[in-house]
Order: C-alpha cells, then structure tokens, then sequence
C-alpha cells in the first residue's frame, strides 16, 4: 500500500513537474522579446527580398481594402468558392503533400513579419536560393507541436527528415517534389525537379531555406548575435528611410548584385557565339551583347524597391528605381519628366474610360535615343540615318525629315478614351479615343507623319484628305492587330483608318472618326471637366501633383463593365483570346477552351455587374522623382460608402 502511495505521489508529481514546464514554456515565449526587424537580420547578400513587417496588421488592412471587399461579398460566393477549391485542389494540395502539413496550420499562427528572400548559392555558380522567416508570436509553444508533428508524420511515412545542426538547433532536411499531379493533364510542362528544404524553428520564428550558411546567419542574428545584414547597404537604407518604414509590405531588388549575375550570362552568350559570328559575314551589323548591354545604362541602377500600404481612404502602390540622375544613362536617361502641368485638359470629361498626360522634351528624348543607338551599332545607327534621309522624297524630293519631325516635336502628349458604344466587337476594339502630340509648329510635323506613314505596312501608302471646320483632316490606314477575317488569307493583314489633324499647338490622331470631330468643334467637352472632381484632385495631389509631369486616370466601373459583363456571359472569348496571342496553347488537356478554363475559375457564376460595380471606382498615378531615384505612385481610393 505504501509502494502505491508512493508511485501516485510520483505520477502526480512529475505531471504536476510538466504542467509546470509547459506554463513555463509558453510564459517564457509570450514575454520572449519579438525577432528582430527584417532588414536587421536579412542576409547582406540577399538579391531580392518581399517582407510583410507586421503580417496581422496588413492582414487585417488587406480584409478592408477594396479589392478584398468585392472578393467577400455575398453575391461573388459561387464564383469565390469555386475558385478557392479548385486553386486549394490544383495547388495548394500538392504543396502540402509534399510538406506534410496544411499550409493554413502555419499561416493561422502568423503574428509578426512574414519575409521571403532570393539568396545566392554559395560559391561562383551564379545559382540562386530560397529563404523565408515567418514569426508567430506569442504562438512559439503551438509551432513546436506543428513542427514536432511534421516530422511524425514524415517518419510514418517512410521519409523520414535529415537533421541539420544550425547553431545549437535541430532543423531538418526535406525533399520537396515540386510538382502538382492534378495540373499535369492540364498543362504540357513537365514536373519540375526536386528541391532540398531545410526547414525549423528559432524561438517564435518559422525558418526554411536552401542554404545552411544563411540559415546559420539568420539564426544568430535572430538570437542577438552580430553580423552584417541588408541594412549595412547605402541603397537600402536610402529607400528604406523614404518608402519602407510606415508600409504594410514592401519588396527591393539588390540591383547591383543582380546585374554582376547579368554580366556574368552575357560574357557566356557571347563566348559561345563568338565562333558563329566569326565565318557570318552580317556579323558586322550585328551588336556585341556586352556593348548592348553597357549603352542601355543599367549599371546606374542600385536596386529596384516597391512598397504598398492602406488607409481608410484607399491603397496606395509605389514604385521606385534607385539610380543617381548624375549616373543615368541610355534607358534611364530616356525617362525624365518635366515638371510641368499634367492636368486634364477641359475637354476630357469626367466620364471618361482612361486619360494620361506625360511632359518630356521629346526632341531630346529622340537625341539621347540616337545616341545610344550609335553606342550600341555605328552601323545601325547610319542605316537609320540614311532611312529618314529618304522619308518624304518621294512626294518633294526637298523635304527634310528630321527638321520636319524631331525639330517640331514638344513636351506634351495627350491619351484620352471614353467608354465604347456597345459590347458588340467593333466598338471594343475601337472606342472613342484621342492622342494629342504637342508641337510648337504642328503643320510641318504632321507632314512628318505622312512621310513616316510610308514605312508602315498595311497601308500602301494611300492617303486620304477632306476639310473639316476649316482644318484638312489626313487619313491612312494602319495595322489594326486584329486576326484576318475568316475564310481571309492567314497572311492577309486587317487595318483600320488612322486620322490626323493640325490642332493649336497639337498634332490630333484617332481611329474613330467622330471622337475627332468632336474635339475639333469644341475644346471643351459636353460633361463635367474630369479635373473638377474633388476626390480626383486629391488621388493626385497625393501621388505627385498636376505640375509633376506626369498624371494617369482610369474609371474601373467604365473600363471593366462591358468586359466583365462579356467575360461573364462568354468566358471562352478570354481562353480564345490567350490561344490567339500563343498563349494557354497548353493548358486545354484535349478539351475545349470552356472546359478547361471552368475547372480553373467558373466566370458564370459571377454575378451581374450592377450588383458589385460599387467596389469598381478608380486609379490614378504620379510622379515623384528626385535627383536619387525615380519614383511613380498610384492610388486606388476607396469610395466613402465603402470606407471602414
């Protein structure tokens, strides 16, 4: 009795002993400090990085956001389901096999940062690895079970995980086989090869990657240790002090890294051609890759950033490339704004589809364009010189191309489109749309224009002329990309008319005849000016500004219903359309085009547009350039019914 006595105080000793361990466990990981930030940790050499700093907060900003309201609405639950199950049957299923447990285990523990990183394998291969952190908080206790579970479940299997030692930590190895069965009668691609994950876990954090060196630095960064990390880069710490610090998510592209990789590639296409080019006697016209590669001016670039974020008032996007203007070269040297006004123009309405104003000085645009040319191909570059030499001798043998066109081009150019007549597919393909060309002298450059016309195919040369409101109208005909007409020659070529006039201080060209005639007879358009807009006017002052030189507008409601409407009613017409461009030529699996597309997303189940046309309102960009970077915002506002 007393041995009893004994081995019942023993049993409620050792599981009063665990219960304690366990409170202690999860009392010392709720008071654990948080891991460090992403960019203290993240590896120095790391090529490109995408971080969610705080994934609950950006989380639960994502849910409000606009985009994600519409994704939620009750009337797009057949659409959103059916489109959850099958990316959950063809995806997600064939990652978590091959992990061994359910992705939504892991994400439902996420409290902290979620960081992904592209890392170079180690040694001179030019190859690339994989690294990913995701913390989970106070849910340190819960991954260890997560994790203590995978690898059960790997042992029952008959595979069972490799140990790694990372630091003073247990990880694991796994092969994953990244393919997925149930795409494969689906696509022609091949299953692709495997790949060796190292996964596990330091403190609170979820850690996997391809390399043990870089897995071993993040754990003792994690740990409080020192190191180097991404944050010891002057370009990153520039971008990060302007764009990163108060955004929701944010990606940069260590650019200088990747274009020593770039070079490294170019130096071998042109090893492994050199014996080619040597016995082609057209291989003096044809440009060194290393040449063309050091004319575009990419070495200017010290990385490439992105970040977004959400407000109450809507969700704002920018873009940003990292390159010193005193450095800026060939391509780089091309994009440069004026800061001058980009606003509307009175006769762009406010029920317009789209609209767009850039300020540049073309004509030096066209000299640093020749001149990168020349860089690139001496020869080229005279063989074009010769070419516009001849435009427009053949109608006066006295013309002079450039002087007509490159002198009189201006710093202003005008896109506006309104909303086709109907979704019958004359009017989709051409809508009522405006290009204006600024010129300080707009005669002589639409002469240009005519000579330049001669190059294009489709056209023979014809051009047509009639008098309107005292201003002659050209008309020619150019490519209209549309496929041949059936039963037509599959090289026959479908055009449409071009038309062009002298117009102030603009050269005007439209496809549609009426929308150029209209502009004609007024300046100012029927509507409401899209520039009186009140909540227009502050999407822009908060992307750049009228006077930065370059504005973009787009009406959602006006540009999506008839497409979405149409995709609805005929989803075919999109999976023809792919096969019509090359595209999608293998994803049909031997059925037709509906077929396939359904199992992927099931557009008839859409509901009809007036029901959500509320979450489709509008997008606008900017530019917010400076002397270090150049920068392009968007805004995507949120109508204030809709604002949470």
């Amino acid at each position: 009795m007393i041995e009893s006595l004994k081995k019942r105080i023993v049993r409620r000793g050792s599981l009063a002993f665990s219960l304690t361990a366990l409170l202690a466990q999860n009392i010392f990981y709720s008071w654990a400090a948080p891991p460090p930030s992403p960019e203290d940790w993240l590896p120095e050499d790391a090529l490109a990085i995408i971080t969610l700093p705080n994934y609950e907060a950006a989380k639960e900003s994502w849910n409000n956001n606009l985009y994600m309201q519409f994704w939620n609405d009750p009337a797009m639950a057949p659409f959103r389901e059916n489109a959850e199950k099958s990316f959950q049957e063809l995806v997600i299923s064939g990652l978590e096999k091959n992990a061994g447990f359910k992705l939504s285990e892991l994400t439902e523990l996420l409290k902290g940062q979620a960081t992904f990183a592209i890392i170079p394998l180690p040694g001179n291969s030019g190859g690339v690895g994989l690294l990913a952190a995701l913390d989970t908080g106070t849910q340190a206790a819960k991954l260890t079970e997560l994790m203590n579970r995978t690898q059960a479940k790997f042992q029952e299997s008959g595979n069972p995980l490799k140990p790694v030692q990372i630091q003073n930590l247990t990880f694991h190895r796994a092969e994953m086989k990244m393919s997925f069965p149930e795409l494969e009668n689906f696509s022609e691609s091949t299953p692709g090869n495997n790949m060796e994950i190292i996964f596990g876990q330091s403190d609170s954090v979820f850690l996997a990657g391809t390399s043990v060196r870089h897995l071993e630095q993040t754990v003792q960064k994690l740990s409080g240790g020192s190191g180097k990390s991404i944050s010891s880069k002057a370009a990153f710490n520039q971008i990060h002090q302007k764009l990163f610090r108060n955004t929701e998510g944010y990606g940069w592209v260590q650019f200088e890294s990747v274009y020593a990789l770039i070079q490294k590639l170019v130096k071998e296409i042109t090893a492994s051609t050199q014996a080619e080019q040597s016995t082609n006697p057209m291989s003096m016209l044809m440009p060194k890759p290393e040449i063309i590669l050091s004319a575009l001016g990419l070495e200017a670039i010290q990385g490439l950033g992105f970040a977004w974020g959400s407000t109450p008032a809507g969700t704002a996007f920018d873009l940003t490339v990292q390159a010193p203007k005193s450095k800026r070269k060939g391509l780089l040297n091309l994009i440069e704004f004026e800061p001058k006004d980009a606003s509307p123009p009175p006769f762009v309405t406010d029920d317009v589809v789209a609209f767009q104003r850039v300020r540049f000085d073309a004509r030096k645009t066209w000299e640093k364009l020749e001149k990168m040319l020349g860089e690139i191909s001496p020869q080229l570059s005279g063989i074009l010189q010769m070419t516009m030499g001849l435009l427009g001798k053949d109608r006066d043998p006295n013309f002079d191309f450039r002087r007509n066109l490159i002198d009189n081009l201006g710093d202003d150019f005008i896109v506006a489109q309104w909303p086709p007549k109907s979704s019958a597919m004359d009017d989709m393909i051409n809508p009522p749309e405006i290009i204006l060309v600024g010129s300080p002298n707009p005669e002589p450059l639409v002469k240009a224009f005519i000579a330049a016309s001669g190059l294009l195919p489709g056209g023979n040369g014809v051009l047509k002329e009639r008098s309107f409101l005292g201003r002659t109208v050209h008309s020619i005909n150019v490519p209209s990309g549309a496929a041949p007409a059936p039963g037509g020659s599959s090289e026959a070529m479908e055009t449409m008319g071009l038309h062009f006039v002298a117009s102030g201080m603009y050269v005007a060209f439209s496809t549609n005849e009426s929308m150029l005639e209209s502009y004609l007879r007024s300046a100012k358009g029927p509507g409401r000016p899209l520039k009186s807009k009140p909540e227009f006017q502050q999407a822009v002052n908060a992307v750049g500004g009228f006077k930065s030189g370059y504005v973009y507008y787009q009406s959602l409601e006006s540009s999506a219903g008839l497409m979405y409407e149409n995709l609805r009613e005929n989803p075919g017409s999109l999976f023809s359309g792919l096969m019509g461009m090359g595209l999608g030529s293998g994803l049909t699996g031997g059925s037709a085009p509906e077929d396939a597309l359904e199992r992927f997303m099931d557009f008839k189940k859409l509901p009809p547009f007036d029901q959500v046309k509320k979450y489709f309102h509008f997008n606008v960009s900017g530019n917010s350039s400076d002397e270090r970077m150049l920068n392009l915002k968007s805004m995507s506002p949120i109508p204030t019914s809709l604002r949470r």
